[in-house]
């Protein structure tokens, strides 16, 4: 498994997922393959030197490729020189090994999806949400939330709005002022664009619409179309887009609006705040306690600690005494 290969240098004869391939040239204008590859325990990078046309073409994204080469560290970071690939057969494996999936199963999300929308108590906004969730349905809840940066895996675009409404809903508990019928609206639909914003979910790449769209374009007009067809109410219907349209925030993060309402305010904080932490957990993964990561570059290239557990310290001292 990929998790295995982050502290160990070597042979490698496995087959992984191609999660992306490029084409690309070197300084010295030789023609190489980049790949990320992925199994069920993450992704690693890949590079291919000397590459055929028929190279370029097996390695395309979502194909289970047999890779013979070399493991070595690149800047801190594990990377697979491939010597060899060879095409592999679906049907010949399990998938499950190469797909990683949301760390919570999908039955106990749909109910938890549905009961948060049971919550709504405003009728238009409840109808809205339902009527999009709805439609959408199947893409929803098995399309990852990003390509790679945070909860890219199968059924991440759910488990990642389903966090942020549960935290949304604690917020509002908190501060009464805030309208929490926005925030679970908001929160479960934020990020519905990008079921056209991406590929699918397996092997997710951006498609033509999300390059030049964007996820934030996609979903606010998602959101203010719905609501258009069924007559919702037109500032119930433009604070709602507006949290859509505002999420990340700043627009060179790629908001089209900077948040103008406290539940805009705090959409955007949350969303932040899970999608940092994921990847922050996901750096973690790769890092021994005590010990710090590599750069994060979607935390401003920041090495983040990561303290021993209390156990691990208190054995230490024992070890010491």
């Amino acid at each position: 498994m990929i998790k295995d290969l982050m502290s160990t240098e070597g042979p490698v004869n496995e087959i992984f997922l191609v999660k992306q391939a490029t084409r690309a040239t070197s300084s010295n204008g030789t023609p190489y393959l980049s790949l990320t590859l992925q199994d069920a325990s993450g992704t690693v990078d890949g590079k291919m030197w000397q590459i055929e046309d028929a190279d370029v073409q097996l390695a395309q994204p979502g194909a289970l490729i047999l890779v013979r080469g070399q493991v070595s560290m690149y800047k801190g970071h594990p990377q697979v020189k491939i010597n060899t690939m060879d095409p592999v057969d679906e049907k010949s494996v399990d998938m499950a090994k190469f797909i990683p999936v949301a760390p919570r199963p999908l039955e106990e999300m749909e109910k938890e999806l549905w009961a948060d929308v049971d919550q709504i108590q405003d009728a238009q906004l409840k109808t809205l949400t339902a009527s999009l969730l709805k439609e959408h349905y199947d893409d929803y809840v098995t399309y990852p939330a990003g390509v790679s940066i945070h909860h890219a895996y199968l059924g991440g675009l759910m488990y990642h709005s389903l966090s942020i409404c549960a935290l949304a809903i604690q917020v509002a508990d908190h501060y009464p002022f805030l309208n929490k019928d926005y925030l679970i609206s908001g929160s479960l639909l934020h990020d519905i664009g990008k079921i056209q914003e991406l590929s699918g979910p397996k092997a997710s790449v951006y498609t033509d619409e999300g390059n030049l769209l964007g996820h934030i374009t996609l979903g606010a007009m998602l959101v203010y179309s719905e609501g258009k067809k069924l007559g919702t109410d037109p500032e119930k219907l433009d604070v709602l887009t507006h949290m859509i349209l505002a999420h990340h925030g700043k627009p060179e993060y790629g908001s089209a609006k900077v948040p103008m309402t406290p539940e805009a305010y705090v959409l955007h904080s949350l969303d932040d705040l899970d999608a940092h932490l994921e990847i922050l957990k996901n750096a973690y993964a790769l890092t021994e306690d005590g010990k710090f990561t590599g750069k994060i570059g979607a935390m401003e290239n920041g090495n983040f600690f990561k303290p021993h557990t209390f156990e691990e310290l208190s054995d230490l001292a024992k070890k010491e005494d």
